[in-house]
This record gives C-alpha cells, sequence and structure tokens, in this order.
C-alpha cells in the first residue's frame, strides 16, 4: 500500500510539471509583445519550480533513463555558460581595452573582466541558463510517452499562436509597424512551428496506422488532431511565406527536407544511403552559399547572408564586430557597445546584432561561436542517427534534428533566436526530442 501511494504522489508531481511546462510553453508567444527583464525572470522562477517538483516527482527507473539521455547535451550546453560566467569574473586575464582606458582616466587600477559590462553578463548567464533548464525540463516530462504527446501539441499550438501575430499583422495592421526585432522572433518561431506541426501530422498518422493495437483510441479524436495538425502547418508557413523574407524559407525547406528524407528513409530502410542522401544537398549547397558569399564587399560571413531590412544595423553590426577580440565583448554587451558605434543618422540600434551569429561572435568570440556552430552540428548528427535506430515515435528525434538544422541556419539571415519565446520554444522541442531519442522500457 505505501508503495502504491507513493506511485500515486509521484505521478500527481510529474503531472503538475507537466501542466506547467505546457502553460509555459502556450503563454510563451506573449513575450513576443510584452518581453522583457520581468518576463524573462518570471519564466525563470516558473522553470524552477517546475523542476523541483519534477525531481521529486520522477520515479528511480525514469531517472536514469532522463540521465542517460539528457547529459551529453547537458555537457555540451555546459561549455558555453562557463565561458560566459569567465567573461564576467574579475579575473584579470584578456581584458577589453576598455577597461585599460578607464584606468588611465581615473588613475587607479580596477577590477577587469573580459566583459565590457559584467552585470549584463551575468543576466546573459541566468537567461541561458533558464533556457537550457527548460530543455532539461521537458525530456524529464516527456520521458512518458503520453506526456510527450501533450508537450508536442502545446508546442504546436505556441508556435501557430507566433505565425498568427506575422500574419494578423500584415494582413489587418500592416500600417501599423511591427518591430523588426519581434517580427524575427516571430518568424523563427513559425519556422519552428512548420517543423513541429509536420512531426504533428506524422505523430497522429502512425497512431491511426496503430489503433488496432489500442481499439480503445478513437479514430474520430485522431481525426481531429490531423486535420487540427495540417492547419498549424498551413499557418506557420503562410506566415514564412507572407510575412518572412525569401531567406527564411530555406532553413524552413531544409529542416522539412531533413525531417521527411529520415522518415522515407525509415520506410524504406535506406539508411547509409538515405543518410548520404540527405547529408549531400547540405554540402553541396554549404559549398554554393560560401562561394556566393560577397568576398568584394568585405562582409563577413556571419552578417553576409542578414536581411535587407536593416542595412544600418548590419553595417553597425559589422564595425562592432570588426574591433571584438577574440575572446569576445561578453555575453550581453552588445547593447552597450552599439551606441559607441552608431553614426549620426542611424535608427536606434536595439539589443541584438543584425544576425544572432554575429552576436554571439561578437559577445562570445569568433572561436566560441564556431564551437557552438559544431557543437550544434554534432547534437543534430546524434538526433539523426538516433531517428534511425529508433521504431515507433522516431519522428520525435528528426524533428529535433529539423529544429537545430533550421535554428543554425535561421543564425545567419537574423536574431530572432536570441528572443525569450524562440529560445524557451526552441529549447522545449529538443528536450522532447532527446527525450523521445530511445525507447524505454517500463519501469515500476
Amino acid at each position: 500500500m505505501q508503495g502504491r501511494g507513493a506511485h500515486r504522489l509521484s505521478d500527481i508531481n510529474v503531472s503538475t510539471a507537466r501542466l506547467i511546462l505546457v502553460a509555459l510553453i502556450c503563454a510563451s508567444p506573449a513575450a513576443l509583445l510584452w518581453g522583457g527583464v520581468i518576463a524573462q525572470g518570471l519564466t525563470s522562477g516558473v522553470v524552477a519550480l517546475a523542476l523541483a517538483i519534477t525531481a521529486r516527482g520522477l520515479r528511480p527507473g525514469e531517472t536514469g533513463f532522463l540521465v542517460s539521455i539528457i547529459r551529453l547535451p547537458v555537457i555540451f550546453a555546459a561549455i558555453p555558460a562557463l565561458w560566459m560566467l569567465i567573461q564576467a569574473l574579475p579575473l584579470g586575464v584578456f581584458p577589453h581595452p576598455i577597461w585599460r582606458s578607464a584606468e588611465a582616466a581615473l588613475g587607479h587600477p580596477l577590477a577587469s573582466a573580459i566583459s565590457v559590462d559584467p552585470g549584463a553578463s551575468v543576466i546573459a548567464v541566468g537567461q541561458y541558463l533558464s533556457t537550457v533548464a527548460v530543455m532539461v525540463l521537458s525530456a524529464a516530462v516527456a520521458v512518458d510517452r503520453q506526456r510527450a504527446e501533450w508537450i508536442l501539441f502545446a508546442l504546436t499550438a505556441a508556435a501557430t499562436a507566433c505565425a498568427l501575430i506575422v500574419l494578423t499583422h500584415d494582413l489587418l495592421f500592416a500600417k501599423t509597424p511591427l518591430a523588426a526585432f519581434t517580427r524575427a522572433r516571430a518568424i523563427d518561431c513559425a519556422c519552428l512551428g512548420t517543423l513541429i506541426a509536420a512531426a504533428a501530422c506524422i505523430h497522429t498518422f502512425e497512431r491511426f496506422a496503430a489503433r488496432q493495437a489500442n481499439p480503445e483510441r478513437s479514430v474520430l479524436i485522431l481525426l481531429q488532431s490531423f486535420l487540427a495538425s495540417s492547419v498549424a502547418l498551413a499557418i506557420c508557413g503562410g506566415a514564412l511565406v507572407i510575412g518572412g523574407p525569401l531567406k527564411v524559407l530555406f532553413p524552413a525547406g531544409y529542416g522539412l527536407f531533413a525531417l521527411a528524407g529520415l522518415m522515407t528513409i525509415r520506410r524504406l530502410g535506406l539508411e547509409l544511403w538515405g543518410v548520404i542522401g540527405i547529408a549531400a544537398p547540405a554540402l553541396v549547397v554549404g559549398i554554393f552559399l560560401v562561394a556566393a558569399h560577397p568576398p568584394e564587399r568585405g562582409i563577413n560571413l556571419v552578417l553576409a547572408f542578414a536581411s535587407a531590412s536593416s542595412p544600418s544595423l548590419t553595417a553597425l553590426s559589422e564595425r562592432v564586430l570588426d574591433d571584438a577580440p577574440l575572446v569576445g565583448t561578453g555575453a550581453g554587451t552588445f547593447a552597450a557597445l552599439a551606441p559607441i558605434y552608431r553614426e549620426m543618422d542611424d535608427p536606434e540600434p536595439g539589443s541584438a546584432a543584425a544576425t544572432a551569429a554575429a552576436n554571439v561572435a561578437i559577445e562570445l568570440g569568433k572561436p566560441m561561436f564556431w564551437l557552438v556552430a559544431g557543437t550544434a552540428a554534432a547534437m543534430s548528427f546524434i538526433l539523426l542517427r538516433a531517428s534511425l535506430r529508433r521504431g515507433r515515435d522516431s519522428f520525435y528525434s528528426a524533428m529535433g534534428a529539423g529544429c537545430i538544422i533550421s535554428l543554425l541556419l535561421l543564425s545567419f539571415t537574423n536574431a530572432g533566436l536570441l528572443g525569450t519565446t524562440t529560445g524557451l520554444i526552441a529549447a522545449a522541442a529538443l528536450g522532447l526530442a532527446f527525450a523521445q531519442s530511445k525507447g524505454r522500457t517500463a519501469q515500476p
């Protein structure tokens, strides 16, 4: 009786954490319009509460499984966090030149750091760790197949809401300007939404095909889920076509290509040849993009494909990038540096560079940016391989790999990845993908 009661309490705790996570995901589109430090702080508090509840509620079997699948992603994610913390500490190692100028002006030594604004860097570390915590929480909740379905449909709803913000504005309120950073975040969420909604369609189709194994599953409910997922896919795709620049269609299209390709490979049993079929076009396109990079203008690769809607911000970002040391200027410091490099007629630059790639290269340093990009590629490979090895529910891993590929490409076109909403949806999607990347034998 005591064991049965403990199991019941565990289920209640995890169900509570699931509801908190689903509510947080569904509320995330509001941060597009009313974001800021307060919203980020509330998000961090809610995630911390849900993690505490989950830690108490997970059964030993689920905990061991979670550790086995989330260990490597967390180690990868810890590298940038550790570097951001080093940047913020006054260690006197590789200090930014601004501290020497301040020492000369004040006439006494200062506790110098790599970061030009240690306070902003500490805040950035907290925001980054909050995003990683969302990934861990999503993975912890999604180790159970039924709870994973909740997260999948919550992510579909949230991404669709972001896409509707763009469509509603462009179709009904086009005369009212929408902030460039807000649009970039919404477009990136819509791009992720195409992959998540497509995965939801595949999920419903697989459940429909396997309904004989579960006679209690209602055919009507499955058809309604498939229709809703298809409508979500159409809305997200419509937002990209109507409200997004042409450059975002390639990341979305290639992410969908990876998802569809993996599903086809599994159906036809192509395995190695199928993977080559996905990787070869990526290599060819990558070579083409590098060849098309305009070297005559001397534009850095991380800015070469920036959206043409803000040329002044692109030029400002390039000036900051050219002056940034290899160790970076410190996480979260672009907003402090931008006014120094702003020309007289330039509009207000905002808090981020023209692209997320340029922002990371400026703040964390170019070597760290390429390390992060390589890590993202490694994580996508891990999920691609897991999808091929997975039986049922392989679409979760395929979706996660497609999301990483799309986000990596999107980082070269805009800065939407740096937003709270985009980060939350992406982190929850990746946590879901890793949680379902391999099968789990039910534990007592």
